[in-house]
């Protein structure tokens, strides 16, 4: 096996003689790196001592020495462990080879980490249900973007409505009103909507991993992730290597338009071990296939997305490390999102333009035995939209929202009895709204969120070290400041709102690869201000609004289990949960066009999960998950259609989703790959106020392709091939929904250095 080194990043080690596997994971969590093996680690002989600052290649190859076993370095980052193989001299391979064989290493499930609390940690020891997604496996299934990898998750699912806006539901936990239910970060940068829950579109290539964590967060990731938390991790650059890759693609779709995309990533490094810069664009016509069935124009729906990232890299000394990122997206969908009836046709839509912007710099100190983080990051949204909003009723709007946040982390490294988190956050967020409406006077909207927040975090070992008991708290508290205003009237809001988020939980490991826990944490989100047109819409009706919405809470208990099992290729994950979701922001309606807000009573949710993958010996993978989840308001909402035992909105009772992929060798140097996937949901019962319900969706896809060690893929696909067409959220008052995209075909080449 040929060795390819990793970025010298340096770190301070303290490895002591130890079996090579218990040496390996307590490398990973001392440098940060995931790493996968191969082959029966327990055969090798003892490691010796590895101790003092070094380079991350040094410290492999002191631990690796004389254990017949070498190391490589894929593209995301992940170090491969396996046999060392004499061979007699060859020529050596290229780096196109290098990387096409590095892409095509298998994961390890017992070896995958996660950042969940805050801090380096086996995802299999993590007490709580939290999945990973590595970029280059949601790459190889064809997963254009987070929302689409969201869907893969147990208990969690999305409505992508098209134009760049995502709704996320987690565990039950779904509205569409106030800030963030469910926590969403873009790198370090937690997004909110700040009165309406927003998911911006984060586009798959060249991720590092999307992290999906289930249940309320608030304890480590604050105000809004009640249902858990999603975070989109970008990739770091590489100290050691130029690296590029670049994708073309083309796409049809059946009774529809035709799409392209072109894709590229430059690693560059600039000086030599201590500066990096990644630098990642794409450029999408996504196609359309809605109809306009008032002057017959087809396929308007189409979207042009473009992307480019940023990322420098520094370490102006061995402890000390300094990441500057930059994102920017901009979408155009002049011909409105993915809703219509069920004929695939609309009467009315509106354009949908967005851009947004983040940037982000965290700096990380590592001393002996804990961390340091500070993070500063910023991000503004954009969004105009206009058209119109029901037949006949014209329709404009801008939204702007504008956020900043600083946060202070310190962490302990290491495997001692006590591991902990402690750190202080500060946020401001601004919205801005302007919108008109047929013949109701325009009206301008602000509403500002001051926050602050301490918290800690901390998981001691009991006496018995199979045992142990987590506990943390955080504080927060939030200034919301808004005035919505038209012409003739104003409301307004002053309030500053404070939550203690605790989270209690316990584990148990009956085996190093098993972790069984139980939970309970509670999650918050402040209120809101009711906007004014509402207000005085409802009084011309006979209707009485509150002038603000107050804040809502959960509660929620878990009882969870993680094992590895025959040998580590087969994982089995699997969780029950019970919640209190109080004080539920619901919407009433006042006109066919607008709605006002009200607190419910609040709701209860029950559910269950499973996840299990098995990997195969040689070169086959099988996963599959599904989730039950019984999401009902608690009691009747006077002017609604709620009463007890309506389900939440947009929750689907039952999800479930299969995938399979194989490998086989061709001839030398080449490999051909297959993959399939099966995707369901049950129907969503309750639109945003009236309406009728959705309908069960099957969602299928297959990819067969070619990859070369030569440094160039070709892949040939096919995504929803049962050309679902239901509704796949519920249907409003005139039967519009949103749609899948139509049976497509597609192919994609890529070739990378």
């Amino acid at each position: 096996m040929r060795a390819v080194e990793p970025p010298a990043a340096r770190t301070v080690f303290d490895l002591p003689p130890q079996a090579l596997e218990d040496a390996l994971i307590q490398f990973s969590e001392q440098s940060g790196r995931q790493f996968v093996a191969i082959g029966d680690l327990r055969a090798a002989p003892r490691t010796p001592r590895v101790q003092g600052a070094m380079d991350d290649r040094d410290a492999l190859r002191r631990l690796l020495a004389g254990s017949g076993f070498d190391f490589r370095v894929s593209e995301d980052g992940v170090v491969a462990i396996a046999p060392a193989i004499a061979a007699p001299p060859r020529t050596p391979a290229t780096p196109q080879q290098s990387a096409a064989a590095q892409s095509r290493t298998p994961v390890d499930m017992g070896k995958v980490q996660v950042t969940a609390r805050r801090r380096t940690e086996r995802s299999l020891d993590v007490p709580l249900a939290v999945t990973a997604l590595r970029g280059a496996q949601l790459e190889a299934a064809g997963v254009m973007n987070a929302a689409h990898a969201i869907d893969s998750v147990p208990g969690a699912s999305t409505v992508d409505v098209g134009g760049g806006f995502t709704q996320v539901q987690i565990r039950g936990v779904s509205s569409s009103l106030g800030g963030n239910d469910n926590g969403y970060y873009l790198d370090e940068i937690p997004f909110t909507g700040v009165t309406v829950p927003w998911h911006p579109d984060a586009r798959a290539f060249d991720l590092d991993r999307v992290e999906v964590l289930r249940g309320p967060q608030g304890t480590l990731f604050g105000e809004g992730s009640m249902g858990g938390t999603v975070r989109i991790l970008t990739n770091a650059p590489a100290f050691d290597r130029v690296a590029l890759r670049a994708t073309a693609g083309l796409s049809t779709v059946r009774d529809g338009g035709n799409g392209r995309s072109a894709k590229l990533m430059a690693n560059l490094p600039l000086v030599a071990e201590r500066l990096a810069l990644r630098a990642v664009a794409t450029d999408e016509s996504l196609p359309g296939w809605v109809d306009d069935s008032r002057d017959g124009r087809r396929d308007i729906n189409s979207q042009h997305v473009r992307t480019g990232r940023l990322r420098l890299s520094a370490l102006p000394t061995e402890r000390w490390r300094l990441d500057v990122a930059h994102w920017t997206f901009d979408s155009d969908a002049p011909g409105g999102g993915y809703a219509a009836d069920d004929a695939m046709q609309t009467s009315y839509f509106y354009s949908r333009d967005v851009r947004w912007t983040t940037s982000n710099l965290v700096s990380t100190y590592e001393a002996d035995a804990s961390t340091l983080v500070y993070t500063h990051a910023q991000a503004d949204l954009e969004q105009q939209q206009a058209g119109e909003i029901l037949p006949g009723t014209a329709y404009t709007s801008a939204i702007d929202i504008a956020l900043q946040t600083d946060e202070l982390r310190w962490s302990s490294r290491g495997r001692g009895a006590l591991s902990w988190t402690l750190g202080a956050y500060r946020r401001h967020a601004a919205r801005a709204d302007v919108a008109a409406i047929g013949a109701v006077a325009p009206s301008r909207a602000r509403q500002t969120n001051d926050g602050a927040a301490y918290f800690g975090e901390a998981t001691l070992q009991l006496p018995k070290p199979e045992w142990s008991v987590n506990l943390g708290l955080r504080y927060f508290e939030d200034r919301v400041r808004g005035a919505s205003l038209t012409a003739d009237a104003q409301t307004g809001l002053d309030e500053t709102f404070h939550s203690w988020n605790p989270r209690l939980g316990v584990s148990w490991k009956p085996a190093p690869d098993a972790t069984v826990y139980a939970s309970l944490a509670k999650g918050f989100r402040s209120g809101q201000l009711q906007p004014v047109t509402s207000v005085l819409l409802a009084q011309a009706a006979g209707i009485a609004l509150p002038t603000r919405i107050d804040a809502d809470r959960i509660l929620t208990s878990e009882f969870g289990a993680k094992l590895l099992l025959h040998d580590r290729r087969v994982l089995l994950e699997t969780a029950v949960f019970d919640s209190r979701w109080r004080d539920v922001p619901v919407r009433v309606p006042v006109t066919d066009v607008f709605n006002g807000l009200i607190n419910s009573e609040g709701a209860r949710i029950r559910g269950a999960e499973l996840g299990l993958t098995v990997q195969s010996r040689t070169d086959t993978r099988f996963e599959f998950e599904a989730a039950w989840i019984d999401a009902a308001y608690s009691a009747r909402v006077e002017g609604t259609t709620i009463a007890p035992g309506t389900p939440v909105y947009n929750i689907p009772r039952l999800t479930a989703g299969a995938s399979a992929e194989h490998r086989h060798a061709v001839r030398d140097g080449l490999q051909l790959v297959t993959r399939a996937g099966l995707r369901y949901h049950s129907a969503r019962q309750v639109s945003l106020t009236q309406g009728s319900p959705g309908d069960a969706i099957v969602w299928a896809g297959a990819r067969v392709g070619l990859e070369s060690d030569a440094g160039w893929s070709l892949t040939l696909y096919g995504d929803n091939l049962s050309n679902e067409s239901g509704a796949d959220d519920a249907r409003n008052i005139r039967g519009m929904a949103t749609r899948l995209r139509p049976l497509t075909v597609g192919v994609e080449f890529e070739t990378r250095y």
